[in-house]
């Protein structure tokens, strides 16, 4: 049985580099993810462990989640520890079964709650000093930070892995 019931990601730093492209209206209009990181979700997804994204950008990454059939929170203007009761609930699971990987000060409150804090090498200063030096990954945002993260969480036993056709199945209902 897994240890992580529920990851919980934030988006922009995490599965992209950070970098937005905007258009002469002042709005994004572009980003970049690692396409290697959406296996890596299936593989969570495929051993049993629920995924999210917690995310302040609904224009890009909205959609993004929804052709890829996860679930996608707007945190925008809203301290995101405050949906950690919402995900008990929804996921039925509790903050130590919860796993969350975020770069950034606005992900601050929510990696001093869940149990599993990790984030990627070009982190904030106070985001790698909440997640301690084992929980700093190697690897930067939009460069298979997720990919990392299953193996760091599969060689800890905190997760299992999962069957080529679990990753088929979900691949199959994905629009993209």
């Amino acid at each position: 049985m897994n240890n992580i019931e529920l990851l919980i990601l934030d988006i922009d730093g995490v599965l992209t580099d950070g970098r937005k492209y905007y258009s002469t209206d002042g709005l994004p209009f572009c980003k970049t993810y690692c396409d290697k990181d959406f296996t890596a979700i299936k593989r969570f997804r495929g051993s049993g462990v629920q995924v999210c994204f917690l995310s302040g950008d609904n224009v890009i990454n909205e959609p993004m989640a929804k052709n890829r059939n996860i679930d996608f929170y707007y945190a925008r203007g809203k301290d995101k520890a405050d949906f950690v009761k919402d995900f008990e609930g929804t996921y039925n699971t509790t903050p130590d079964k919860m796993c969350y990987i975020g770069d950034d000060l606005f992900d601050s409150s929510i990696m001093s709650i869940v149990a599993h804090a990790y984030c990627p090498a070009d982190a904030c200063r106070d985001v790698k000093s909440i997640c301690g030096t084992d929980n700093v990954l190697k690897n930067k945002g939009g460069n298979n930070v997720i990919m990392e993260l299953f193996d760091v969480l599969y060689d800890r036993g905190l997760v299992k892995d999962c069957t080529m056709q679990d990753i088929e199945d979900l691949d199959k209902n994905e629009k993209f």
